[in-house]
């Protein structure tokens, strides 16, 4: 969760160093998916992170135009935890 935490607290985080954040949520055991919606206008990323059912974790979302800002809201809640 440390370097997960680094990463989004950087001012220019990569694309790379995001997607290796979601290599870090694999690891821990939970699913991330990145969709690319081609039929919508706006908000045209959808990524979101589940948890297998022992962790009683509700879904984490988010829905964006831009992909960066996508995947860090996503990764800002799920450190929280």
């Amino acid at each position: 969760m440390n370097y997960i935490k680094e990463i989004i607290e950087k001012d220019n985080s990569t694309l790379e160093e995001l997607i290796n954040c979601f290599e870090l949520v694999k690891e821990n055991g939970d699913i991330a998916i990145i969709k690319f919606d081609g039929e919508r206008k706006e908000n045209v990323y959808t990524v979101f992170i589940s948890f297998p059912p022992i962790k009683e974790r509700e879904m984490i979302r988010a829905d964006e135009s831009n992909l960066r800002k996508a995947l860090l809201k996503v990764l800002a809640v799920y450190i929280k935890e």
